[in-house]
């Protein structure tokens, strides 16, 4: 009779049990990071009798989760590669928005400028004019101010990121370490390691996905190893590292990730966190936003550089030569903390077409130079001293567009940063009307006795020497027929015997532009035409009181339309294109990389749900028919009750 009772009480305790656990599957339907629970059930070890083994009922073999190992990593996996794109499209979605925004974006504001000198050119003498380019360089001037400061914005905005999700991550970091001592310590307990725990850890894991890449490895106490980024240890057994922003050793304003190990050690590993949020906005930092400063400055220094060269050759109408027009801020060159204190390094541009908006890394070592480029991680072979006479330049046939010079120890290293600060310090400096210089300083004249058909055209004065002054004696081109030249004399009419010549076949040049060194001032470049009469004279003078000359205006304005940049295949419009062209290509990537991985974690959270996932329907379905076995299994003990109500009452007899 008590086999029958035992057998019955063993069922009623083990679907007590199933009701239980689908209760607490049913309670748990929206509880983040839950995983349903079963019961597993086993028959208890039968009794021996004469007539054979005999059932004695059912036990609580054990309950477990219904839990995925291979799926939660692909949710992770997927979720990390989401956040990333995500993240990484959205401030990169910021930036195209405003380059590519015609009311924001420096091209509207070039093409208003060059307006202005066009308008110049066309009345070189009126003041309104001049005083309208004035203005426009100077809201050209604050514009490109204003975009970089936006571009400083965001980076700071970056940094203040970058602190927030590292602190959500050591958080979830120390939360694990916990978890992970408490199932070290219930490891090998009669109850086991509850499912609740698990689920609690894994739930962590998770949430840590969303920050960084995540990989685990289970270890025989049951705890979890927890490596983030590219393997970098996080969370090991029940002690966690932590991370830390750290600013960079050569910039202060550039922040780095580094991982602070329990043993003090501190490693920097900014380059190996991948995934999440922190990678996205790593990228962001790293691919866009440094990049797209760079360029900006680019577009800058080019037109401050090229707009100077040609400003300073022309005349302005108080008949001085011209100044800058532009000013520009020193290219920005950073110490790595540590050098010495007398070392120095920097930059010179040499040549505006050939700069690209990469950074790079100078180091003295061994006594010699050397440099890498940070963009490509190649170095750059290097000719030069480092000195004033001697500067650092890219060994030929290479050419960076700039050259160093530098004095340091070994050991030292310096960070280049050729046009990052381009547009920060871009600003106009001529503020009077009548130092627009417009006109062109050279006036050039056929003398009204020459007989041939040579041409001289205008010309125009193409650079300059250093310290120029204004040409006090003119110069006479006298043409020798039988030597196939122009002798230069001094003087109108010439004095003295020829201080130079300029060959000129009029049967093989003509139409060929000509080139005259003018002493203390520059060369000064002509087409010449026709076939001159020997002795057929040109004059190039002084262009005393020529006001109304608007040939340097005239060259100013046609920048706008030259290929100037990139190795000479863009304009200053296309290059601030290129920008635009390179941050939205980067931005639809992300956004197609995003679209694709919020497809494939929605998939891969659904396969996950179908194992792991609470379903209300078949809770309630389950629950009903444990309920029913609750109910035969108390039958059973109702009938053993009564058997043995039965029995006594025939021994009362």
């Amino acid at each position: 009779m008590a086999s029958i009772i035992n057998t019955g009480i063993s069922a009623l305790t083990a679907f007590k049990r199933q009701m239980e656990t689908t209760g607490h599957n049913i309670a748990n339907v929206n509880t983040e990071g839950y995983s349903r629970q079963r019961v597993q059930l086993e028959t208890r070890n039968p009794q021996v009798s004469p007539a054979g083994y005999i059932g004695s009922g059912v036990e609580v073999a054990s309950i477990h989760r219904a839990y995925d190992d291979f799926l939660a990593a692909r949710v992770r996996d997927y979720t990390s590669s989401y956040e990333e794109s995500s993240v990484f499209y959205d401030r990169a979605l910021q930036i195209d928005n405003v380059f590519a925004d015609a009311s924001a974006s420096m091209s509207d504001m070039m093409q208003q400028f060059f307006a202005a000198v066009d308008d110049v050119a066309d009345d070189p003498t009126s003041i309104a004019a001049r005083s309208v380019m004035i203005s426009r360089g100077n809201q050209l001037a604050e514009r490109f101010n204003t975009l970089d400061r936006w571009l400083d914005d965001m980076r700071r905005q970056l940094n203040q990121d970058l602190e927030h999700q590292v602190g959500e991550i050591n958080s979830l970091a120390q939360s694990l370490a916990d978890v992970n001592s408490r199932i070290g310590a219930l490891n090998g307990s009669a109850g086991g390691i509850p499912n609740d725990i698990l689920d609690e850890r894994d739930r962590l894991v998770d949430q840590l996905s969303h920050y960084t890449s995540v990989s685990t490895l289970q270890q025989s106490d049951g705890s979890m190893n927890v490596f983030i980024g590219t393997g970098q240890a996080l969370v090991v057994g029940g002690v966690a590292n932590s991370l830390a922003v750290s600013s960079n050793v050569y910039d202060s304003e550039k922040k780095e990730i580094v991982l602070q190990q329990s043993g003090g050690l501190t490693v920097n590993v900014s380059s190996q966190i991948t995934g999440g949020s922190l990678g996205g906005l790593l990228r962001f930092g790293g691919e866009v936003l440094d990049d797209s400063q760079a360029a900006l400055g680019r577009v800058a220094l080019g037109l401050a550089d090229y707009f100077n060269g040609e400003h300073q050759t022309g005349m302005d109408l108080d008949g001085d030569l011209g100044g800058l027009f532009f000013g520009l801020d020193t290219p920005e060159v950073l110490g790595r903390q540590g050098n010495a204190a007398a070392s120095t390094a920097a930059i010179t541009i040499t040549d505006p077409s050939q700069l690209t908006t990469h950074s790079y890394r100078l180091d003295r070592a061994g006594g010699a130079w050397s440099m890498t480029d940070l963009t490509t991680g190649a170095a750059v072979a290097l000719s030069g001293a480092g000195t004033a006479a001697s500067p650092l330049v890219a060994a030929p046939p290479a050419d960076l567009g700039f050259s160093v010079v530098a004095s340091a120890v070994n050991g030292d290293s310096f960070l280049l940063r050729p046009t990052r600060n381009g547009a920060e310090g871009f600003r106009v400096l001529v503020d009077a009307e009548r130092d627009i210089a417009a006109a062109d300083p050279i006036r050039s004249t056929a003398a009204s006795a020459n007989s041939g058909t040579g041409t001289m055209s205008p010309g125009a004065l193409t650079s300059l020497v250093a310290s120029p002054t204004k040409l006090a004696t003119p110069l006479t081109l006298q043409f020798n027929t039988a030597a196939n030249r122009f002798d230069i004399y001094s003087g109108n009419p010439p004095a003295g015997p020829a201080i130079g010549n300029v060959a000129y076949n009029p049967a093989t040049d003509s139409g060929d532009t000509l080139t005259v060194s003018i002493g203390g001032l520059g060369d000064f470049s002509f087409e010449m035409t026709g076939t001159p009469a020997n002795g057929d004279r040109f004059v190039l003078a002084d262009n005393t009181g020529g006001v109304g000359d608007n040939r340097n205006a005239r060259r100013l304005a046609d920048l706008q339309t030259a290929n100037l940049m990139i190795g000479g295949t863009a304009t200053l419009a296309n290059t601030y294109g290129a920008l635009i062209a390179d941050v939205g290509t980067s931005t639809q990537q992300a956004g197609n990389n995003a679209s694709v991985q919020e497809n494939l974690l929605a998939q891969a959270e659904a396969a996950k749900a179908e194992v792991s996932g609470v379903n209300l329907d078949e809770e309630a379905a389950d629950l009903m028919r444990f309920q029913q076995a609750y109910q035969a299994a108390a039958q059973v003990i109702n009938i053993a009750n009564s058997l043995f109500d039965s029995l006594l009452a025939a021994v009362r007899r």
